[in-house]
This record gives structure tokens, sequence and C-alpha cells, in this order.
């Protein structure tokens, strides 16, 4: 009878281990087997366990980190925006111009031309862009170009092709902009999206799966082992399941069905059956693929002011409540999912969203008590203290968005002052109460998914100009790590899986290219990932 070979599959020696572990202890090297943890220590009592067939890496000093989880994150989305055109970084109108112009010349009349991720803040005039730049870029194709949220731009085809006309009417929730003379500009915002987005052919199951093997080498790229992909339609879940049972998942996925308030074009009949027919609930899954929260929103964001505020923005003289769902409605939505076993993530970026929905979540606890809940607020920008309390006492998580902070943290003061700004993403606050904080990059909402930016926004509360935004909600580095790593975890009841580096638990880490516990505060964005390990495999390794 053949002995099975008790080796290691894979050890890390010669660096610094930190294992995040309720010690924060540190260690020289790790092993693994069979995707687990089976080892830490010293370096000499590490390599003793190699066998013929283990791979041994030599950190050379380096730090090693437990893998990233990013507890939003689009990442289909981000598959399908490396298919597209690619605008975030672009600093005018006149570059994104030119991107469409050159896919143009490859796309045969008549087919859709996509971008993604524009945002005014990049640009030297700050001007929103209209269809009167897109359409001497090409009048042969039906052009739409995403902002990196919650605003789109098309040009004159793509309004004819939806029969928009001075004549449409606002949608609720949602605005048409217009020139001077009442034609529109091509500028669409929030629900206004809806009157054109579903004229762009939906991808197909295979491209689906293209678009997850895209997304997950982009995350291995930056560390990220784990996601929360947030509000995902049922043919989109079926690609995941499809993907997955292909062998071809590389990174590890909690799935938030989409619910009330996400998707505008769907009957409230259908989104109350989707959480209720099945008769399965949040947890179910694996370490790989694993059915999370259900998602929910209830407002839009600051920079395009449709967050829904107690108080009107910089510069408007009345609040538009630009809501995704009956607020009536919220009590009777979030008892179904209670009762059925649910936990629910609630888009909320106002100061008077999660007020409501803070308030809604505590009267349904009180009402009917569950044990075991992992609600969460998804943005969560402006808290009050009542809500700051009540998250604190029914234990209802606040997922942040760190790299808002650094990508747009400039066009905050503009939006809602000075005074606001203090409360913007609180995460000491947080903490110090006792809530639950998670961290995460919220692509395509945002410019990169890369997770060092977003620690160093955390750390120093700097934006990408360098302007301190709320100086005092700054938080430690190890804190800031938890966030991105432990914290997670309770999201998903994952806790006893993942997020440190300890015997048992999934072998996900990330090899550093400079220690972030010791560099200087303004490196920390500056970090790449040279080795990124998934289920005790190098999944990637920089060049």
């Amino acid at each position: 009878m053949k002995v099975k070979d008790l080796s290691p599959d894979l050890t890390l020696f010669n660096g610094t281990i930190y294992t995040l572990d309720a010690e924060n202890s540190t260690a020289q090297a790790v092993a693994a087997k069979d995707g687990r943890i089976v080892a830490s220590g010293g370096d000499e009592a590490i390599q003793a366990m190699a066998g013929p067939d283990t791979r041994q890496v030599d950190l050379g000093g380096r730090a090693v980190i437990p893998g990233i989880f990013d507890s939003h994150n689009h990442l289909m989305e981000v598959g399908a925006k490396l298919s597209t055109v690619r605008l975030d970084e672009c600093e005018s109108q006149e570059e994104m111009m030119e991107l469409v112009r050159e896919r143009a010349k490859s796309t045969p009349p008549g087919e859709w031309i996509v971008g993604q991720g524009w945002n005014e803040g990049n640009f030297a005039d700050g001007r929103l862009p209209t269809r009167q730049d897109i359409d001497p870029a090409t009048d042969q194709h039906p052009v739409i170009l995403m902002r990196f949220f919650n605003t789109d731009v098309v040009n004159s085809y793509a309004l004819r092709l939806a029969g928009i006309t001075r004549d449409t009417p606002d949608p609720e929730a949602g605005k048409v902009e217009r020139d001077p003379d009442g034609e529109p500009n091509g500028l669409l915002r929030a629900s206004a999206k809806m009157l054109v987005r579903p004229l762009i052919p939906k991808s197909t199951l295979e491209q689906m799966k293209q678009h997850l093997h895209l997304a997950c080498a982009e995350m291995h790229r930056f560390g990220i082992t784990s996601v929360v992909e947030p509000g995902l339609y049922p043919r989109e879940i079926h690609a995941y399941q499809s993907f997955y049972q292909d062998g071809d998942l590389t990174v590890r996925v909690n799935l938030m069905p989409s619910w009330h308030g996400f998707h505008d074009d769907e009957a409230e009949t259908d989104l109350d059956h989707r959480a209720s027919e099945l008769g399965i609930y949040s947890g179910l899954g694996d370490e790989w693929l694993r059915l999370g929260a259900l998602k929910m929103a209830i407002d839009g964001g600051t920079t395009p002011h449709t967050a829904y505020m107690h108080e009107p923005y910089e510069g408007d003289m009345e609040l538009v409540a630009f809501n995704r769902l009956p607020l009536e409605a919220l009590q009777r939505y979030f008892l179904s999912a209670q009762e059925l076993g649910w936990d629910v993530g609630i888009h909320c970026c106002g100061d008077a969203a999660q007020d409501m929905a803070v308030v809604t979540f505590a009267q349904v606890a009180r009402e009917l008590p569950r044990s075991d809940t992992r609600h969460n607020i998804i943005h969560a920008y402006f808290p009050t203290q009542g809500s700051l309390d009540q998250m604190a006492e029914y234990n209802i998580a606040a997922v942040l968005q760190p790299t808002f902070i650094y990508w747009e943290g400039d066009l905050l003061f503009r939006d809602v002052g000075e005074e606001r700004a203090l409360n913007y993403k609180p995460a000491r606050k947080y903490l110090d109460h006792g809530v639950v904080v998670t961290s995460s990059s919220d692509v395509t909402s945002t410019v990169s998914a890369n997770p060092f930016v977003s620690l160093y926004a955390l750390v120093t509360r700097k934006n990408k100009l360098g302007q301190l935004v709320a100086p005092q909600e700054a938080i430690s580095r190890e804190e800031a790590l938890r966030t991105y790593t432990v914290a997670g975890t309770w999201l998903t009841r994952e806790e006893h899986l993942k997020g440190s580096i300890e015997v048992g638990k999934l072998a996900d880490m990330a090899v550093l290219d400079r220690d972030y516990f010791s560099v200087p505060d303004e490196e920390i964005k500056e970090i790449q990932v040279d080795i990124t390990v998934v289920d005790g495999q190098v999944m990637w390794e920089r060049e």
C-alpha cells in the first residue's frame, strides 16, 4: 500500500509572515498542504518539513499578509469592463473620444460601443461630457460611456434608438439632462440610465465566463483572494456556478442576489419570489462559491447628488430624493428577509438613507429576533449618532470603500461642504463604537481594486491630491488591514475558514514587494504584490 506523502505542497520561508491571528503574531515561514495552512514558525522547522515535491519559495526578507478579502467587488463587471473601452485613466473629454474613434474603426456599423469608468474629477475643466462630444467621434454606432458611478452619457444615435426626445419625461428617481433648448444632451442620471442600458445586447454564458476569467486574473495582481459580488441576476449566478463547475474559479466568491431597489426593470413580485421560492438562504455553498446576503439599495451617490440626505447639497436650494425603492415598504422587505433566513446588505450613501435602513433593521430585530444575522450597510458614508448606536447594538456592519476617499475625496467638499465632509466614511468612529467595519473597492464604480490605495486612504485619510479628508477618522495600519482580511469573513460566516494565516485555515496569502507595516505612510499606496497564493498554490507571480 502506497503511503501518502505528508510533506507540504508549498513553503514560504525567510520572510516576515504577518498572521493577523488574535495575538497579531509573526513568523518567518509558513507551510501549506491540500489548500490549508499546516504550520508556521521558524525557517528551520518549516524547511525541515519539505519533501521532494514541495515548492519552496525563498521570500528574501519580503513580507506576507493574508489574502485580501474585498467585501464589495463587482467581479463579473470587472471582466466585462476589461472587454470594453477603458476610460478610468482619461484626463479629458477628448482623450475619451479618441478611444471611441479607435474602437469605432474595428466595430461593425450599428453595433454598440461601450466604455466604462470616466470621472469628470480627472478632467482639468471638470465638465461632464455630452452627446456633442461623442457625436463627432462616430455617427455609425450607438455609444454609451458609463461614469464610474450612477451616470451614463450616450450619443445621438443611442438617443434615437431609445426614443428619447425633448418630450421624454424624467423617470421616477432619475433625470434626463437637457440642453438650454430642451433637447436631451446625452447625460442620463440614476434610473434614467435604464432608458438605454436594456438596449445593449446581454452577454452570453460563454462571454460571462470569459469575463470571470479576466477578472480573476486582475484580482490576483492585487493579492485579492476573496470577494463579495453584489447585486446579481439569476443568469449571472448561473454563469458563476458553471464557471465553478468547470474548475476555473480561482477567487473565492460570496454571491449577493439582487433584491428590492437594485434593478429597476424587475417586478416586485418577481423579487419577492427570488428570496422565497428556492428554499435557500444566506450561507449555502463551500469555500469557493457561497450564497451571501440579499443586495438592496435605497439611494444613489453624492457626486451625482442622488444620495438621500437630510439636507440639500451645497449650492442646491432643495433636496431631490432619487430613491430606488418605496421607503414605506422597507420594513416589509426586511421582515421577509428575516423570516426566510437571509442577511441583507443595503446600499445607503446619504445620512437619511442610512438612518432609515438602520432604524428599520432595529425594528425588525426586535419584532423577529434571529441570533446570527449579518446585516450590513453598504457605503455607510455619513452615520448619525443614532445610526452608530443602533448599528453597534444590533450588530449591523459598515461595508466601506476607502477607494472613494482617495479617488473622489476632492469632490466631496464640493458636494456636501466642509462640515459634513468631516463625517465621511468615519472608520475610527465606527470602530470605537464597536461596529464591524469591512473594506472594499466597489470596482467597477471606482478606478481600481488596488487595496493598497485603500489602505493608504484609511491610514492617512488623504485623497489623490494629497488633501486630508476627515483626518480624525484615520485608523492604524493593523486596524486597516484587518478590515480588508479578518473582518470580511464576519459578513460571510467564514471566520473559521480564512482571513488570517493560522493552522487549519485556507492557504490564501499575498507576498509583498515591501513591508506594509514598516514603509513610510506615503509608500503604502505604492506597494505591489509579488506573489498571490490561493488554496496553497502560487496563482500569480509578478514578472
